[in-house]
């Protein structure tokens, strides 16, 4: 391409992970002569899964045949179909294998970072960073996720007298070979995420000594469930039911003789409660909080259903000596922050010090609609953020003021969802004492005003077609929900379906930011989070597409049978056969 000429196309997507990628290929089914360009900043194929970021053990938080497309199987480990794991090459491997059979490869324009996203007579026009080259599409599909952008805190902006290596969890894979150097003794790894649980068992595997920095003002340690509760049923598999979305209390699931029984009676409440409760109690024997060494601090500080709440999280033991290892003599965990590196010294708030080799800051996520200005964003419906520690701080700002809309008063919205959540599911009126109460303030929260976790409101609202955001929801089957998502929002932009008027999106979206915040407290308070409820998502979008979620043969297998992808196998297909048919009879 000459230096400097506008590249026009007919869709553009941004990310090329899980919904990248499953977004290209259900595009071109509909539209097979489109002009479609992916666009990454990553060398491969993957997102969090591409080749950089892998490193040895490193494990998906689900069972093989519960983390793929619905129409591609993954094959199992070393081709043993009694080995349960899910590994990050497996998945990266998968990706890589799924863009080659459906010709996506030529499509992706790799290492390239898009730094600005503005509306302009086509549609879109998108910049790149280090590259006079500019992109038009007509339609603009943005699958970055949430797990691309590092957020890094103050003190990486202060490591001029640091003489170790500093990385992000982001970087362990391309850090895996200078990390195992035998010079390298002593770790120190920052932060409660999963990331962190992640970088300390790789740290402690590879035989080293191991600082854990976790801050006092912070959410704390997550939620952790054994793989299997009582070494019987896999956890994700049991995730995957019905019967589990009405005993997860959801906004999506509020109609049917389960949710009266389960939801709004007080017995069936109390069943409820019980039922966490176990759950609870067997994923902290299964972590030995109570054995008396320092996994004692890594015990959730909330006073009961952490696993239900999951308030700072919820991770998934995979590997089999997760717990055994995190219990080794050469980890020490400190209730403390990191105010500076000097030399190979880690100085700590509270006035200790330690030495390391090498500092690994697991400290989350940063803003991944940055290519989007202020304005836009507020415009677009996308959180705002702030300059300063993340919500799970109790010294974090407020939330910059949500832009004024002379379409929504969301204002009203938001204060009629707060009731309605309370009253079509009083267990989440009652919420859990929390170790950092002050940090719940829905204040603080980060608003996605998206209908359906995709489609801008006040855009669509304007007969604006040309924009979604897609991967917006965090939930156990990502590959399901994202095959799910992309087909619903590009038949939006395509304008094949039809969305409610304004004030029914706006109470549908500020009923899921109100019940997120409430069902998962900070993590809800932070993001779309769901993990519980895909198939409650899958109903919702599968009814606006006319297609039949329940694809059990009996009821009782449609409440107790665990979902998996191969379930929706064909619903693309569905889809076509049933639009070509009601076209055929004249119907639009």
């Amino acid at each position: 391409m000459e230096s400097g000429k506008v590249e026009q196309v007919d869709a553009a997507i941004i990310g090329a992970g899980w919904y990248g990628l499953v977004t290209a290929r259900t595009y071109l089914r509909l539209r097979p002569e489109a002009n479609v360009l992916i666009i990454d900043s990553d060398n491969t194929v993957g997102g969090v899964w591409s080749k950089d970021r892998l490193y040895p053990n490193l494990v998906a938080q689900v069972r093989l045949g519960l983390f793929n497309y619905s129409d591609t199987p993954m094959p199992p480990n070393g081709g043993n179909a009694n080995d349960p794991r899910v590994t990050g090459e497996m998945i990266h491997n998968y990706m890589h294998k799924y863009a080659q059979d459906h010709d996506l490869l030529r499509r992706i324009r790799f290492n390239t970072f898009v730094t600005s996203a503005r509306q302009c007579a086509l549609g879109w026009r998108l910049h790149l960073r280090d590259s006079d080259h500019v992109v038009e599409a007509a339609k603009l599909l943005v699958a970055t996720g949430v797990t691309s952008i590092p957020y890094l805190p103050p003190l990486a902006d202060d490591l001029d007298d640091a003489s170790i290596p500093v990385i992000h969890s982001r970087d362990l894979g391309a850090s895996f070979d200078a990390i195992g150097d035998d010079t390298v003794h002593k770790v120190v790894v920052v932060g409660a995420a999963k990331s962190a649980y992640d970088a300390v068992y790789l740290m402690l595997s590879m035989g080293k000594e191991v600082t854990w920095v976790i801050r006092p003002d912070g959410a704390g340690p997550l939620a952790i469930l054994p793989f299997k509760v009582l070494n019987l049923m896999n956890t994700i598999a049991v995730a995957s039911t019905r019967l589990m979305t009405h005993l997860s209390p959801s906004i999506l699931n509020t109609h049917g003789p389960l949710y009266w029984m389960l939801q709004r009676n007080p017995v069936g409440r109390w069943c409820v409660g019980r039922f966490w409760d176990f759950l609870d109690y067997v994923s902290g024997v299964h972590a030995g909080y109570h054995d008396g060494d320092h996994v004692g601090m890594l015990k959730p500080e909330i006073d009961r259903q952490s696993v239900l709440w999951a308030n700072s999280g919820l991770g998934v033991v995979t590997l089999p000596d997760f717990w055994t290892t995190l219990h080794s003599k050469n980890l020490h965990i400190v209730r403390d922050e990191i105010q500076a590196i000097k030399g190979a010294t880690v100085f700590l708030k509270s006035g200790s010090t330690t030495t390391a080799d090498y500092a690994v800051l697991c400290t989350g996520w940063g803003d991944h609609f940055a290519m989007f200005d202020a304005d836009l964003k507020a415009a677009i419906g996308l959180p705002a953020y702030t300059s300063g520690r993340d919500l799970y701080s109790a010294a974090a700002t407020d939330q910059p003021a949500e832009h004024s809309s002379d379409l929504v008063d969301w204002a009203c919205h938001d204060a009629a969802a707060e009731g309605t959540v309370d009253k079509q599911l009083p267990f989440l009126a009652r919420p859990p004492k929390l170790g950092q109460p002050g940090l719940l303030d829905p204040r603080r929260q980060k608003m996605w005003r998206l209908y359906r976790r995709a489609v801008p409101v006040e855009l669509a609202a304007r007969g604006d077609r040309s924009l979604v955001i897609l991967g917006q929801i965090h939930t156990v089957q990502t590959p399901l929900v994202a095959e799910v998502q992309s087909l619903w929002a590009i038949l939006y932009l395509l304008g094949e379906i039809d969305v409610p008027d304004v004030q029914a999106m706006a109470t549908e979206v500020a009923l899921w930011n109100a019940w997120t915040r409430k069902r998962y407290l900070g993590q809800g308070q932070k993001f779309p989070y769901s993990l519980y409820d895909f198939l409650p998502y899958i109903d919702s979008i599968f009814g606006d597409l006319g297609l039949v979620s329940r694809r059990k043969s009996n009821p009782v297998s449609e409440i107790l049978s665990p979902y998996h992808p191969h379930d929706f196998n064909g619903f693309v297909d569905e889809y076509l056969e049933k639009r070509d048919a009601e076209r055929g009879c004249g119907k639009v």
